[in-house]
């Protein structure tokens, strides 16, 4: 197994002490070959997001067409 920094793209057999980096001296190192992190379950509410955010936009442009017409 060799090691991998996220933060500087570190690669070698030997890890740093505690976990850390050797080259960088950062914790962001994982084993390559290892599963990658599991990512928790999304809460289904990206829809729900997205339209607030397209809601928020119309807002903010009609808001600014007000501005500019007066």
């Amino acid at each position: 197994m060799a090691y991998l920094c996220r933060d500087c793209s570190y690669r070698g057999k030997k890890g740093g002490s505690g976990g850390a980096c050797p080259a960088c001296g950062s914790f962001n190192v994982t084993l390559s070959g290892a599963a990658p992190p599991q990512r928790e379950e999304q809460s289904g509410n990206s829809a729900l997001r997205i339209r607030i955010l397209i809601g928020l936009w119309l807002l903010f442009f009609a808001l600014v067409a007000q501005k500019l017409l007066e």
